[in-house]
């Protein structure tokens, strides 16, 4: 069955949230009920596994290198394309077809339209990009590589993995929202993910952006490792301030997209 055809079941909702439950329904049912979810998965899992594989094997590095340092990269640089990607093309897509205004058209207000795709959204990427790539890196450092790393310090660094693409997610709905043009969303979007290469080190930056959570630099003393990299060893945080500055970015991209959908014609 096509997920855009479910049957819409009547609700008694009303304010803000009326049309949510079957909204949500839908956005589910397009990640669940579709190859999407799995192809997702298998996307994740051949850049991550791929890369612990190649480390391993290949570049002879030890398992507590490659989860503390080159599979946070991975979920940095590559993974969080996939949900710039998601973000602006749950917005633009629906507005280019028109089919956000037959949505809108219906039972259904517009906060409650963003906050399904949000929920859903962010309910794939929690499964298909961080649990079951990250379970299958963790699985591979104890089987194969014969090292059990701390499951809490791992759960932890996952955490923070989310946390990052949640931030890239939030930032492309806004974007779709404000400027509804592939372009600026994907290139504003891509320099916040991607300025790391260009900008380098730089600390107030590293404070405000989630590029610390997960990204490690190569220095001539050694590693220094992320936020990530640090959980995943065990090691105690020096700093808490880009975790909090990365979950209150996600909260004012969601408010801003609130605020903006309200006065946005379809």
């Amino acid at each position: 069955m096509n997920a855009n055809a479910i049957s819409l079941v009547p609700r008694r909702t009303h304010g803000w949230r009326m049309g949510f439950a079957n909204m949500l329904a839908k956005e589910n049912a397009a990640w669940w009920r579709t190859r999407r979810w799995w192809i997702q998965a298998l996307v994740a899992i051949f850049f991550v596994l791929g890369s612990t594989v190649a480390n391993h094997q290949l570049g002879r590095s030890s398992i507590e290198r490659i989860a503390s340092f080159n599979t946070l990269w991975v979920f940095a640089a590559v993974l969080s394309i996939a949900a710039i990607l998601l973000g602006q093309d749950s917005i633009l897509g629906e507005m280019q077809s028109g089919t956000a205004a037959w949505v809108l058209s219906k039972p259904l207000r517009r906060p409650a339209f963003l906050l399904a795709k949000l929920v859903a959204n962010g309910l794939g990427l929690l499964v298909t990009a961080v649990f079951i790539p990250g379970v299958i890196a963790y699985w591979y450092g104890d089987l194969v590589g014969g090292v059990k790393l701390p499951v809490a310090g791992f759960a932890g660094a996952m955490g923070l993995v989310y946390l990052s693409l949640l931030f890239y997610l939030t930032l492309a709905m806004m974007l779709a929202i404000l400027f509804r043009g592939r372009g600026p969303v994907f290139g504003i979007a891509m320099g916040a993910a991607w300025g790391w290469i260009m900008i380098g080190r730089h600390g107030w930056l590293e404070a405000l952006l989630p590029w610390r959570l997960l990204i490690g630099y190569v220095t001539d003393t050694g590693n220094d490792l992320s936020l990530g990299g640090l959980l995943i060893l065990g090691e105690q945080l020096p700093t808490l301030v880009p975790i909090i500055a990365t979950a209150l970015w996600c909260v004012l991209f969601t408010g801003v997209a609130f605020w903006r959908i309200r006065r946005v014609e379809f």
